[in-house]
């Protein structure tokens, strides 16, 4: 059996997820459904089939054993995967009027503006029961499942000891840290990172303006040159680590350490990180909104959120889910650490991404 946490601890990291408030966020306007009622209402659906798209690979197999399988098994729906969540096939789908993905998941931090720009059902608060969810993690267009956080990873053989980088920022210490280097081909953690590593205290890095963006790009002009693979996949980072193709690399941290309980010899570092969600959403159009909402509704519940950080090192999003968490399984959680990462704003990266993306590739072929 799984060994509680004490009321003290649990305490303390409800206090820590409370860092993430956000204003302005939907609140129910009525009571939302229990999970006896969200049960009673899936019975109609027994016998027929939800399309739910993920991102392969190590995290939708840990969504397969902690929510389709069980929901499977309950309520004799068919859960049909597909992979991956693109969010342009999404709204391909929606153009065409031709959508036949029920639910899909998704970085919360693009969803504000696909949802604005007509691509998304808007949820319901009073069917999905939020209250227990700190509202960094949900708005009218998504409900996040995990939070997880993009942070440094490295080698423990090539520094070990007290020789270990204690910061994300010593990403760009290439005297004291040598050696081949890995960074994702993306700005939403690079931009933040740099303006860390150029002295800007963490609860000021947001909201990015243009002087702030630009002092990023020439913070990341002396760290470009050591970078020797920028990856696009979740799974490049733990490889090349473990390959030693690489001893330093940015990456997600529940598929870092997943190498890293496999014996690799490979760390990661909490201090600098970005805590960001991924995040359940319905494409505007769906045959299936009903059964979509329903599914979101019952995956929120405290007893069912949590399951999925026993087979991946990413956490729940329900603050009552921390009471089933083991200390070892704590411990490895990101709202464990979150006074020591960025807090990622979702609002200002959903209404900026593409041109953040375009800004980012101009700057890669300089």
């Amino acid at each position: 059996m799984l060994e509680r946490l004490s009321s003290k601890k649990f305490f303390m990291i409800v206090s820590l997820a409370a860092i993430f408030t956000l204003s302005g966020v939907l609140s129910a306007a009525g009571e939302p459904l229990t999970m006896e009622q969200v049960k009673e209402r899936l019975q109609k659906f027994r016998g027929s089939s939800l399309v739910i798209v993920s991102w392969g690979g190590s995290y939708q197999d840990a969504q397969r054993k902690a929510y389709y399988e069980p929901f499977e098994k309950e309520f004799g729906i068919k859960i049909v995967e597909d992979s991956p969540a693109a969010e342009a096939k999404v709204m391909a789908m929606v153009k065409a009027k031709n959508v036949t993905w029920d639910l899909v998941d998704g970085g919360a931090y693009k969803l504000g503006d696909l949802g604005n720009r007509g691509f998304l059902e808007e949820l319901d608060y009073n069917i999905i029961d939020a209250r227990d969810v700190d509202p960094f993690f949900y708005s009218k267009w998504y409900m996040s499942t995990i939070s997880w956080c993009e942070l440094l990873g490295y080698r423990t053989d090539a520094f070990p000891g007290d020789k270990a980088p204690t910061s994300a920022v010593d990403f760009w210490d290439v005297k004291k840290f040598p050696g081949r280097r890995a960074m994702r081909d993306n700005p939403i953690f690079n931009i933040p990172l740099a303006l860390l590593a150029d002295g800007v205290p963490k609860d000021q890095i947001y909201p990015l303006t243009e002087e702030k963006i630009k002092r990023a790009f020439k913070k990341l002009d002396e760290v470009k040159p050591h970078v020797n693979v920028w990856w696009t996949q979740g799974a490049q980072p733990p490889q090349l680590l473990t390959d030693n193709e690489v001893v330093m690399a940015t990456g997600w941290n529940g598929r870092i350490s997943t190498v890293a309980k496999e014996g690799a010899p490979v760390a990661v570092l909490w201090d600098g990180a970005q805590m960001v969600s991924d995040a359940w959403y319905i494409p505007k159009g769906t045959k299936n909104k009903e059964l979509a909402m329903l599914f979101i509704a019952w995956a929120t519940f405290p007893e069912i959120n949590w399951p999925l950080s026993q087979y991946i090192d990413y956490g729940p999003v329900n603050n009552k889910s921390l009471k089933f968490l083991s200390k070892e399984l704590l411990e490895r959680m990101p709202l464990t650490h979150a006074d020591k990462m960025i807090k990622c704003d979702f609002d200002w990266w959903s209404s900026n991404y593409i041109d953040m993306l375009d800004r980012w590739r101009e700057w890669k072929l300089q």
